[in-house]
């Protein structure tokens, strides 16, 4: 499996797993092999299964959301690096995002402005699981839609 650009599909990779836990738990109560605990406050275990077969399906809802807001992303930034016109920006920060972590590692995002129209923008790059060979002040590329929206292509 590759490693998401986007936040929103490493949501949607964890909102899987959850459905998938939670859906697990549910049949595993309705076929009676997992029983309510004696402090739980569902003594049936039916009522039980229905209950994580519902957090399962609400989990699943939700990891299609994301997915969906992360494929439109990564349309939105391949239209960008394909029509957009460029602009040379320069690098704010380079930073390891540390609070991320997918298979162990954490991904790199670069501090970013531009001008546009007169008007000074800072943005930040999707998620870069390799270190960019950038440091602050450096001149970068970037690529402009008319709303103003940028992407970066490295």
């Amino acid at each position: 499996m590759k490693r998401p650009r986007y936040i929103e599909s490493l949501y949607a990779l964890i909102f899987l797993d959850l459905s998938f836990v939670f859906i697990v738990v549910g049949l595993l109560c309705f076929s009676g092999i997992m029983k309510p605990s004696a402090h739980a406050r569902v003594q049936e275990p039916i009522v039980l299964g229905k209950i994580f077969l519902m957090i399962g399906i609400v989990c699943g809802v939700v990891q299609i959301i994301f997915s969906l807001i992360g494929r439109r992303r990564a349309k939105s930034h391949q239209a960008l690096l394909a029509q957009g016109s460029r602009r040379i920006g320069t690098v704010e920060k380079v930073y390891l995002q540390k609070s991320v972590r997918f298979r162990r590692k954490s991904p790199f995002r670069i501090y970013y402005a531009y001008s546009f129209q007169g008007k000074i923008y800072h943005e930040k790059s999707d998620l870069l699981w390799d270190q960019p060979d950038l440091n602050e002040g450096d001149s970068i590329e970037v690529f402009i839609n008319d709303a103003g929206k940028a992407a970066l292509r490295l």
